[in-house]
């Protein structure tokens, strides 16, 4: 254990038991920003290595070039500097000859004369020079290239979307008027539809009514014939021979509505508890108090029982023609 202790403070000399708190703390502090800030400084060393490598760069000249149409030394920072939108021309002839430049130096050093050259025009111009683009301006230039061919694909894939679109223009013209004849179609059905149900809805209320109009009449008719006769009505007889839903409350409601009811003259037409329709005259009336006094009690009442007994056994007297 003593050994390993002791190996381990030879790779840490300041984690020592003998050194203060805050100088292992400060140590420790140092080493992890060390590591830390390496990379970066790494990085950033190479970043200056390659850019003086850049700056280093020479320009070629051709041999053929004449002394005084030869270019300035080549700045390769002017190239870092530049803007990258800015285009670059590789073969700059430093512009065009100035008048009189040849004459000047045939004056001064006689004529030249190249053995070597090939047969061209009197006086040909300066040639142009070649010039050996950096790295980085190299990489520039390719991202432009990389940048044209993007845009370069956009507007062909949109110009190929258009025409595809005008192509198919027609089709979908023609697709869409069908389907709005196909609607109008659908809406013209479906109108034809319903004005048939309304005129159907109109038939059949139009024979509901009328229905119900011959109904009312055949019961105020069946009834005005039975009181005619025998001056009572069955109200329910009178239903079942209208028929259908008919009920003797209708018949009542029929009669009611129809002005049968109430008293003309000395006769009043009334319909009794039990469903039915009679007619009973003054005369009859008078029979049946005169019945019913006889049937009077000892204390000289008459009581409503008696008086509908009475009543009832007068209107049956009528029926069968008893005076």
């Amino acid at each position: 254990m003593g050994s390993f202790m002791s190996a381990f403070n030879r790779l840490l000399p300041f984690a020592t038991p003998g050194t203060p708190l805050m100088q292992d703390l400060a140590h420790l502090a140092a080493i992890c920003g060390l590591l830390y800030y390496a990379p970066q400084v790494q990085q950033w060393y190479h970043r200056r290595h390659e850019l003086l490598q850049d700056q280093n760069e020479g320009i070629e000249v051709l041999q053929h070039v004449p002394v005084d149409h030869a270019p300035a030394q080549f700045d390769d920072t002017e190239i870092e500097h530049e803007d990258d939108d800015e285009p670059i021309d590789a073969f700059d002839d430093g512009g065009p000859p100035q008048a009189g430049d040849g004459q000047a130096q045939e004056a001064e050093h006689g004529p030249f004369i190249d053995n070597e050259a090939e047969p061209g025009p009197a006086q040909p111009g300066a040639r142009a020079r070649r010039t050996d683009i950096g790295a980085k301006k190299a990489k520039s230039l390719a991202r432009k290239d990389q940048r044209r061919a993007y845009h370069e694909f956009q507007r062909s894939q949109g110009e190929a979307q258009r025409a595809r679109d005008a192509a198919g223009a027609a089709e979908r013209e023609a697709a869409q008027a069908a389907e709005r004849e196909r609607r109008r179609a659908t809406e013209a059905t479906l109108e034809a539809k319903k004005a048939k149900e309304r005129e159907q809805n109109r038939e059949q209320e139009r024979k509901e009514y009328e229905e119900g109009i011959r109904r009312r009449d055949l019961a105020v008719r069946l009834v005005r014939e039975a009181l005619d006769e025998s001056r009572t009505c069955d109200l329910f007889r009178v239903a079942k021979q209208v028929g259908g839903d008919v009920d003797e409350e209708w018949v009542e409601k029929i009669i009611k509505a129809s002005g049968l009811l109430g008293t003309k003259g000395d006769v009043m037409t009334l319909i009794t508890g039990m469903g039915w329709a009679a007619r009973v005259s003054a005369e009859d009336m008078a029979k049946v108090y005169e019945n019913a006094l006889s049937r009077a009690g000892e204390d000289g009442r008459i009581y409503f029982d008696v008086v509908g007994k009475e009543l009832e056994a007068r209107l049956g007297e009528v029926a069968i023609g008893v005076s």
